[in-house]
């Protein structure tokens, strides 16, 4: 970082109009805002993947302590210079992390950083069901053989 000075001082409030939270928001607050944020705008139930996006970095980001103070002072782009420690995540990650697959975000159970069991493909199956067991709902069985490597010898 040569020729450079100390980075500039920023008001930068984007991160918190993003999220709907006021700069002193709590990280309960903050919490509550990402997860009713990313279930309104997740690509999967029609939202736009740029603004799903968008929220996962300013929720990472506020989220952090270290982060979020680095942000306040000195704004977006100090953290894109480095000044924050690693790279943004994958927004699918965080939001995983709140609705599935991994650590609880509100408290309780270890940590899910580490290794992840990696998912299998998704198994698609025909099931025959009547116009009134879709309108009613309906429980139907169903069994599925799957071939297991053995934990003895691994074959």
């Amino acid at each position: 970082m040569f020729g450079r000075g100390p980075p500039k001082k920023s008001d930068s409030t984007r991160y918190y109009e993003i999220l709907g939270v006021p700069k002193d928001a709590s990280q309960d607050d903050l919490k509550k805002a990402y997860r009713k944020a990313a279930i309104k705008n997740h690509p999967d139930k029609g939202g736009d993947p740029e603004k799903f996006k968008e929220l996962a970095q300013a929720y990472e980001v506020l989220s952090d302590p270290e982060k979020r103070e680095i942000y306040d002072q000195y704004g977006e782009d100090a953290l894109k210079e480095g000044m924050g420690g690693g790279g943004m995540h994958d927004p699918f990650d965080i939001f995983q992390s709140f609705f599935g697959g991994g650590g609880n975000p509100f408290g309780g159970g270890g940590s899910s950083r580490g290794r992840r069991q990696r998912r299998g493909e998704d198994v698609v199956h025909p099931l025959k069901v009547s116009l009134e067991e879709l309108y009613n709902g309906t429980s139907k069985k169903l069994s599925l053989a799957r071939n297991v490597l053995c934990s003895k010898c691994n074959g």
